[in-house]
């Protein structure tokens, strides 16, 4: 729980550099177009997944390199312990709800799974790449929705 509780107090320097990055109040434009650069990236992320699955390259060298690119992106918009614990949650529990829905339902299914003959080994790479750009979303919402004198 303790990073549940630095994310609302900013405890550390890596939260309060996270928080002050995104308040518009205290960097105007920049944190909108640091926000647009988070969600560009994310999207570059997806698309080189997308390309090494369609060009058929082996999982463990998507795994590999998709690895990397999450560690980078955390690091370069993010960085705070907050966001890597809630990262790794996602990687582990959205991928643990599609195999539910997968097997409950029977609505899709990978066409090269890797795991199990079910699943793609590097999907929960892919999650890890959202949180960065949904977590300074909600921190750059959460100043944008209070006034100056509310902080």
């Amino acid at each position: 729980l303790a990073c549940v509780t630095d994310n609302l107090t900013a405890g550390t320097c890596a939260t309060q550099a996270a928080r002050r990055r995104m308040d518009p109040h205290e960097s105007g434009s920049s944190a909108a177009a640091y926000l647009a650069a988070c969600f560009g990236v994310l999207a570059l992320n997806l698309y080189v997944s997308a390309s090494f699955f369609r060009a058929g390259t082996a999982p463990a060298e998507v795994f590999w390199v998709l690895a990397a690119l999450a560690a980078v992106n955390w690091t370069c918009f993010d960085g705070t312990s907050q966001g890597l614990w809630l990262g790794l949650l996602c990687a582990l529990g959205a991928p643990a709800a599609e195999l539910v829905l997968m097997s409950a339902t029977g609505c899709w299914h990978y066409s090269r799974p890797d795991v199990a003959g079910v699943f793609v080994s590097w999907v929960p790479l892919c999650y890890l790449f959202y949180v960065p750009a949904v977590s300074n979303l909600a921190r750059y919402l959460w100043h944008a929705c209070r006034s100056p004198l509310q902080e």
